[in-house]
C-alpha cells in the first residue's frame, strides 16, 4: 500500500474472470486519476526485478489513455505492471508487480482488501497549493470606483513550490507571451519596468499530476508620486513673481499627484534654524502659515515634506524655507 502511495496511485483490481475459464483472463482496472490521464502496461511472463541487468522475457507493452483499463492477458502472461505518462512523454515510476490470475493465495495477487463486491472508492489525485503568495498584491480601486487594478508591491514573485501528496517535481511558468520556463526548487521571478502583466503558472509533481494553470493579471508600477505645493488665502507677487509675500492667514496645501496607482498618503515634519528636525506627521488638512511660524517663533524654519503612492514608492523629500520673522 506505501509503494502505491508514494507514486500518486492506487490499482483496483473490481473484476476478475472465472478459473474455470483459463483461456480468456479479463483484468478491469480503475486507476485512481484524472480521465484524461496516460498510461503504460506491461505484461510480463515471469516476474521482473530492477536487478535483473537483462530481463528474462521481453514485456507485451501496451499504452492506455483514460483511468479504467481493460485488458485480456495471453495465457503466457502471469504478471503485469502499470506506470503514468505525464507531460512532454515524462514517465513515472512502475507500481509493483501484480499476478494476472485471480487466486487470492498466489504470491503476486493483488491483496483481499481491493477485491470487493462493491464499488472501489475513488481518490482524487494530489492537488497542489498555489505556489505564489497573494500577499504580494494589493488591490486599488480607481477614483470613480469603477475599476479595479491588481498591483504588484514587490519588485520580484517569489514561486515557492508545495504539494499533498508524492511531492513536487518542477513548476512552471512564463510572462507574458514569453516561453514557459521550468524550476525544480523556490525561484525569484523579477518585474522591474511598469506596466501590465501576465503570469502563468503551474507544478507537477513525481508521477506527472499537474496542477491546472493558475493566471494572474497584475500591473506593476515603479514611479513615485510628486507633490505640489499650492497657497490658500491672501498672497501677492512682485517683482515679475521672483517675490512672492503671504500673510499669516494664507494657508499651505499638498497636492500630491501619480499617474498609475495613485497617491496615498503626505507626510510632512520642520526644523527651526537652531533646533533639531520633528518626526514626520501625516497630512491631512491645509496647514495655517501662523501655526507653522509658532513652531519656529523668530528663526527662520524649514519645511520638509513627500509623497508616498498606493503600492510604497516613496518620492524624495521636499524642502520649502521660511525665513526668520522680522
Amino acid at each position: 500500500m506505501s509503494y502505491h502511495k508514494r507514486f500518486g496511485f492506487l490499482l483496483f483490481l473490481i473484476l476478475v474472470s472465472s478459473l474455470l475459464a483459463k483461456p480468456k483472463r479479463e483484468l478491469r482496472i480503475l486507476i485512481d486519476a484524472e480521465p484524461t490521464a496516460e498510461f503504460e502496461l506491461e505484461l510480463w511472463q515471469e516476474k521482473p526485478s530492477d536487478e535483473d541487468a537483462v530481463p528474462k522475457s521481453t514485456p507485451e507493452v501496451i499504452p492506455i489513455k483514460g483511468n479504467k483499463i481493460t485488458v485480456t492477458p495471453k495465457d503466457q502472461f502471469d504478471y503485469f505492471r502499470v506506470r503514468r505518462i505525464g507531460d512532454y512523454g515524462a514517465k513515472g515510476y512502475w507500481t509493483q508487480v501484480y499476478s494476472t490470475n485471480v487466486d487470492p493465495g498466489a504470491p503476486l495477487a493483488v491483496p483481499k482488501v481491493f477485491v470487493k463486491s462493491k464499488p472501489a472508492e475513488v481518490v482524487e489525485p494530489p492537488k497542489n497549493v498555489s505556489v505564489v503568495s497573494l500577499d504580494s498584491f494589493i488591490n486599488v480601486t480607481k477614483s470613480d470606483g469603477k475599476e479595479t487594478i491588481q498591483y504588484l508591491r514587490k519588485n520580484s514573485l517569489l514561486i515557492q513550490p508545495s504539494d499533498i501528496g508524492s511531492g513536487v517535481s518542477e513548476v512552471r511558468y512564463k510572462v507574458n507571451d514569453g516561453n514557459w520556463q521550468t524550476s525544480k526548487a523556490s525561484t525569484k521571478v523579477d518585474f522591474i519596468e511598469e506596466g501590465s502583466y501576465v503570469f502563468r503558472y503551474f507544478s507537477v509533481d513525481q508521477v506527472g499530476n499537474k496542477e491546472s494553470t493558475q493566471i494572474l493579471y497584475f500591473t506593476k508600477d515603479s514611479t513615485a508620486p510628486k507633490t505640489e505645493i499650492r497657497w490658500v488665502g491672501a498672497r501677492s507677487d512682485s517683482n515679475q513673481g521672483k517675490t512672492s509675500y503671504i500673510s499669516l492667514d494664507t494657508k499651505i496645501q499638498f497636492v500630491a499627484s501619480d499617474s498609475s496607482s495613485g497617491p496615498k498618503d503626505t507626510f510632512y515634519a520642520y526644523a527651526c534654524d537652531s533646533g533639531s528636525q520633528s518626526e514626520f506627521i501625516a497630512y491631512k488638512s491645509p496647514i495655517p502659515i501662523s501655526e507653522i511660524r509658532s513652531k519656529c517663533e523668530k528663526s527662520g524654519l524649514k519645511l520638509f515634506y513627500y509623497s508616498v503612492d498606493q503600492v510604497g514608492n516613496e518620492e524624495p523629500v521636499k524642502t520649502i524655507q521660511f525665513p526668520a520673522s522680522k
